[in-house]
């Protein structure tokens, strides 16, 4: 007879923490690490950025649409990419999962394996969580990080500002069309974009990452900065995978798709030779895509005659 996979509810909350803490990456940063009421990391000379995202089966994934390890990674990225579009450095993590007591330990040791593995690369210390049980599986992570020498926020843009993006869009949101239809598809991984923020912050006027889509997220800015965008449907940059599936319509739906998390800046037009210069060390694409206009907070994508293209959302809500 076949053995039934070791489940939550065979192991225990204890001890399948106990299990995992032991692999945990665990700098020279943390004074205390998993196992007390709280961690305990060494203050830093620069402002501490935080920042928390959940990800739910169901909203935003599947069991089954991609690995538990690579669940695990997109779940510490989605966080990384916040720290990022600040032009900061990530530190420490915090990691909650919410689990049905049926499912197989196995997948939460894989889906742990991932996250601390990318957590390793990157530089971070995770340094404590929780486990709970659930009807369906969430999972939390929190990362604590720092500034750069400039700290960069949604509401620095200016009439007259370029509006720039990292990367190609759409290719993730076409993965998830296609699985949500029952079709085979492969998630592309979540990218770092660590490195490219900091080098940015030091040139940009305002940034954020694309995780809703890029006319939602651009609205951020705009209402944050008080101005008005305009956006060269174009100019966007279209994952492959995105266009070989949807064809002309694929910028459309790439401006709109989300769960990019690629970086969207302004910066005013007098930057661009610097720009220029820095694009080759960013680790991806920079691409011009639009610009910053006075007027009320709203986005405007235009088509190649300069008409603005109506849309029926502008990214995703999770009560819209």
């Amino acid at each position: 007879m076949k053995r039934r996979p070791q489940a939550l509810d065979d192991l225990g909350e204890h001890a399948w923490i106990a299990r995992v803490v032991r692999r945990l990456p665990r700098g020279r940063l943390t004074l205390l690490g998993p196992g007390d009421d709280a961690a305990a990391i060494r203050p830093t000379r620069r402002a501490l950025l935080l920042t928390t995202d959940t990800l739910v089966e169901g909203v935003h994934f599947e069991l089954g649409w991609e690995s538990p390890a690579s669940l695990g990674r997109r779940a510490l990225r989605v966080n990384l990419s916040d720290v990022a579009a600040m032009g900061g450095r990530p530190l420490a993590a915090l990691v909650a999962v919410a689990a049905p007591a049926r499912l197989p330990a196995a997948v939460l040791d894989q889906l742990m394996h991932g996250l601390a593995g990318d957590a390793r690369r990157a530089g971070v210390d995770v340094v404590g969580g929780n486990l709970a049980a659930a009807r369906q599986l969430a999972i939390t992570v929190t990362v604590v990080g720092e500034s750069g020498r400039r700290l960069v926020t949604r509401g620095g843009a200016r009439p007259g500002d370029d509006v720039w993006v990292t990367g190609a869009l759409g290719g993730d949101g076409a993965a998830v069309r296609a699985l949500l239809a029952g079709r085979r598809a492969i998630r592309p991984p979540v990218p770092i974009r660590l490195a490219a923020g900091r080098l940015l912050a030091e040139v940009v006027r305002a940034m954020i990452d694309v995780s809703d889509g890029l006319i939602q997220d651009l609205g951020h800015v705009c209402r944050s900065s008080r101005v008005a965008a305009e956006v060269d449907t174009l100019s966007v940059p279209v994952a492959a995978a995105c266009r070989r599936v949807l064809g002309a319509g694929a910028a459309r739906f790439a401006a709109t798709a989300g769960e990019d998390y690629e970086l969207l800046c302004t910066a005013p037009p007098r930057s661009r030779d610097r720009l220029a210069r820095l694009a080759p060390r960013l680790g991806c694409r920079l691409t011009r895509i639009g610009r910053i206009v006075a007027g009320r907070p709203v986005v405007r994508l235009l088509d190649a005659h300069g008409r603005s293209i109506p849309l029926r959302r502008a990214g995703f809500d999770h009560f819209r």
